[in-house]
């Protein structure tokens, strides 16, 4: 166990200094290390640092792996020269230790680089325009920085630092092919790695996408404790006593004094019971029995942070409300006794049915207004389900794309006609590594929906950003169809006359049931409604057969608990690793992981067995998806006709 204050602890540390003990110690579960799409995100950032050591040539790469001491030796050899660039530069302060992703020394001076995959406009600005706080979006990146900054003026005073920002210019366009995949993740010793493509060099990457951006002034508003409104009273009393009061927590390990409160809403340390396992522990839970003395069955009542979507906790919280049940009828933003005489709800009204459920005020059965049904009337068969599959590449794939620009490579359709047969009507995939995917992506979709003037249906408004996205691309690279294209995407887009349903939306408005909690994702609302639907247990219980998808019995139960299992648990593994996941056992069951998996796919080295395995289980993975929609709908339809 390294107890060196590391700019990752402290970062981890920036709102609440207790979790610098849960970051300290493994057995404490943090949601982040679970977020598919935030691994996806991390495996970004790997790239970016890599592309970045590209744009300053000729450094010395000091090894990550070996020993602090070494690498301090390393890193203070080097600086005996007069203009030199180290990555991964180390350096330490008593028990505060940083590696600089870029160190550029210049005489006496030394720019001191912190590489992000954050999106950045030129001229954007980091800090509100009636007050000079930072931004909170930008807050961690600026800390961030400011820490390293802190460190290294102390452990090289004669040197005058610099600290910049080095960022994603979402401005920018690619201007090379195939840029993406010059930066190959690995899997090496149990981390990933990047691997940057043999004989690649500066020349080889056009225009710059990365941009080196000075933060000096910002750093200056952090360390002089101006940067925001102090979080904790430990960040109030100054930055110098902050980071050494971490360092002595840290150096002894020992867990700083808890503080209870709407911070814990959001922490990565809240894991309920059954998402544990063997030895694995609760940060939250511990938090919340040693300053409020709560049992565990305090822990298991629903709490007033668990409300769909509602931004009065803080004030709950002040008046001593943590449970929903000790909201009086004075708190809640609705009638309990109108809620089901609505033709529809608002969010107010959405929060109230969840307390009433949660809290045993109205009964545990689903709630749904005739409105749904209504608006179920006015739809024109055959009704069409889609689902798209994308990638958001903060480094293109293809020449002309911006950063973080959605590529789509992959959409599944389900339809219903009028006498209730459903079909599995059709599947793609960009299968050709390399291949820009977008332009066919269209040409496909539009062969599959163009045939009637069914009503479309997405969840949520991915499948609406995908398309719009892709009429930038068609207005500016004009392939022969383009003009006919982009008409026909208008069509099924916000203001078209065959404009996407949201199903999402449905949800909110109009149905709620007490397995979704406060969730209104996708994969919470479909085990919800196969809990509680007789009639998909009826046509589910039976082999499901689409195009990808053969003899699967898609309604099965936990032979613990007696709950219906998601189907998405249920989805056969590849058989192959996925970079930063254990074992070749990993499924494809959430869009972080698709997205992963078919970058993986845009490389050469790629066997034919992989590639064949990995495109089955994303064809399965997209049709699970719009199945998914289907059976929420026909769980509607049963409702309506009982």
């Amino acid at each position: 166990m390294s107890h060196y204050l590391t700019k990752s602890k402290f970062v981890r540390a920036l709102d609440c200094p207790t979790k610098l003990y849960y970051a300290q110690h493994d057995e404490y579960k943090s949601t982040l290390e679970d977020n598919d799409f935030m691994q996806a995100l991390a495996e970004g950032g790997l790239q970016v640092g890599e592309l970045a050591k590209l744009y300053f040539p000729g450094g010395h790469d000091i090894p990550m792996m070996q020993e602090k001491s070494k690498s301090l030796s390393e890193t203070k050899a080097l600086l005996q020269q007069n203009d030199v660039t180290i990555y991964e530069a180390a350096m330490q302060h008593k028990n505060c230790f940083v590696l600089v992703d870029v160190l550029q020394k210049k005489g006496n001076r030394l720019d001191l680089i912190e590489v992000k995959s954050k999106s950045w406009e030129p001229d954007e600005s980091f800090t509100y325009k009636n007050k000079d706080d930072i931004y909170s979006d930008w807050q961690e990146y600026l800390f961030d920085v400011a820490f390293q900054t802190w460190v290294a003026r102390r452990a090289y005073p004669n040197f005058q630092i610099e600290p910049y920002l080095m960022l994603i210019d979402k401005t920018q366009k690619a201007t090379v092919d195939g840029l993406h995949q010059y930066f190959k993740i690995m899997e090496e010793n149990g981390r990933s790695e990047v691997k940057v493509k043999d004989g690649v060099n500066k020349d080889d990457l056009g225009a710059q996408i990365l941009r080196k951006v000075h933060v000096g002034e910002y750093v200056e508003q952090i360390l002089e404790g101006n940067g925001r409104e102090p979080e904790h009273e430990l960040e109030a009393a100054g930055f110098d006593h902050w980071i050494s009061t971490l360092s002595e927590y840290l150096k002894a390990d020992q867990k700083y004094p808890i503080t209870t409160g709407n911070k814990c809403k959001s922490c990565e340390y809240r894991i309920t019971p059954d998402k544990l396992s063997g030895n694995e522990k609760s940060g939250f839970a511990e938090c919340w029995k040693q300053d409020l003395q709560w049992r565990d069955d305090d822990l298991a009542k629903p709490h007033v942070f668990d409300i769909w979507n509602d931004r009065r906790t803080e004030k709950y919280l002040d008046q001593g409300v943590y449970h929903m049940e000790e909201l009086i009828p004075g708190m809640l933003r609705a009638n309990p006794d109108k809620l089901y005489k609505q033709t529809e709800w608002d969010y107010g009204q959405r929060q109230t049915v969840q307390i009433m459920k949660a809290t045993g005020h109205h009964s545990q059965e689903e709630a749904v207004l005739a409105g749904l049904f209504q608006e179920m009337d006015s739809w024109n068969f055959p009704l069409h389900f889609i689902d798209f599959e994308a990638v958001t590449p903060a480094i293109p794939f293809h020449k002309g794309q911006k950063p973080y620009k959605k590529t789509p490579f992959q959409f599944s359709c389900h339809t219903i006609y009028e006498d209730g047969t459903l079909e599995h009507t059709a599947e793609w995939i960009e299968d050709t590594p390399g291949k820009f995917p977008c332009f066919d992506f269209v040409r496909e979709l539009k062969k599959c929906l163009e045939g009637d003037d069914g009503s479309v249906f997405m969840y949520h408004h991915f499948e609406n950003t995908v398309l719009n996205d892709v009429i930038d691309l068609l207005e500016e690279r004009q392939p022969d169809d383009a003009s006919e294209l982009i008409e026909w995407i208008k069509t099924i887009t916000k203001g078209g006359p065959r404009e996407m349903i949201d199903q999402q939306r449905m949800v909110v408005k109009y149905y709620y049931s007490p397995y979704m909690g406060s969730s209104n994702s996708i994969k919470d609302v479909l085990p919800a409604v196969l809990n509680e639907s007789p009639r998909l247990k009826e046509i589910y219980s039976q082999p499901y057969n689409g195009l990808s998808i053969k003899d699967k019995v898609l309604y099965q139960t936990d032979e613990n608990s007696g709950k219906v299992l998601s189907p998405y648990k249920l989805l056969d593994p590849i058989g192959f690793d996925i970079p930063d996941y254990e074992t070749a056992e990993e499924t494809i069951a959430e869009g972080g992981t698709a997205m992963m998996a078919w970058s993986r796919m845009q490389f050469d080295d790629v066997s034919p067995e992989e590639r064949e395995a990995t495109f089955k289980a994303l064809l399965k993975y997209c049709e699970l998806d719009t199945l998914a929609m289907v059976m929420i709908h026909q769980h509607w339809v049963w409702l309506k006709n009982s």
